[in-house]
């Protein structure tokens, strides 16, 4: 009797050790909507708020629980309807410190994020965060592009990653 309970004893602690906690965390990546004009930190322009209503109004649903600007007035901006609806302050990281904001975005263990960021650092923010290139350009005048990375952490690691569009395209 005393080996079966230390049989069963050492079968448990095995089988808990064995188990892991499976998360999905699902990162939405947009660059700041369309500029008022090109200087360094230009605010958006008309159609980039209208821009920013449409992410906010694509987003509601998507429950996010984090959202990451740039220390640049257009990602502010652009994330400022979904930010106040959703009642979430932005975390505000520097444009181009990416491999820091992406060590922060792998931290988080579950929930739907989004990041604002550029033309030269969304596609690297994707590519870090799947771990590969996915060979996404962003054209000058792109900014209806809404880049969504999923990924779901338990015995293995599986990353999705899926191009969508958003708010009115370009003319």
């Amino acid at each position: 009797m005393k080996h079966t309970l230390q049989f069963l004893f050492l079968a448990s602690v095995v089988m808990l050790s064995s188990c892991t906690t499976t998360y999905t965390t699902t990162y939405y990546i947009v660059r700041h909507a369309e500029k008022a004009d090109s200087t360094r930190d230009t605010q958006l322009s008309v159609k980039g708020h209208i821009r920013a209503e449409a992410l906010r109004d694509a987003l509601i649903s998507e429950n996010i629980t984090k959202i990451f600007v740039t220390n640049y007035r257009r990602t502010q901006q652009t994330a400022e309807p979904l930010a106040t609806k959703s009642g979430i302050a932005p975390t505000e990281v520097f444009a181009n410190q990416t491999t820091e904001l992406v060590q922060q975005l792998k931290a988080i263990k579950g929930g739907n994020v989004l990041i604002v960021g550029h033309s030269n650092t969304v596609p690297e923010i994707i590519d870090k965060l799947m771990e590969n290139p996915q060979n996404v350009t962003i054209a000058e005048k792109d900014f209806d592009n809404l880049f969504k990375v999923k990924i779901t952490k338990g015995n293995e690691i599986v990353r999705d990653f899926i191009k969508l569009t958003y708010g009115v395209s370009r003319q």
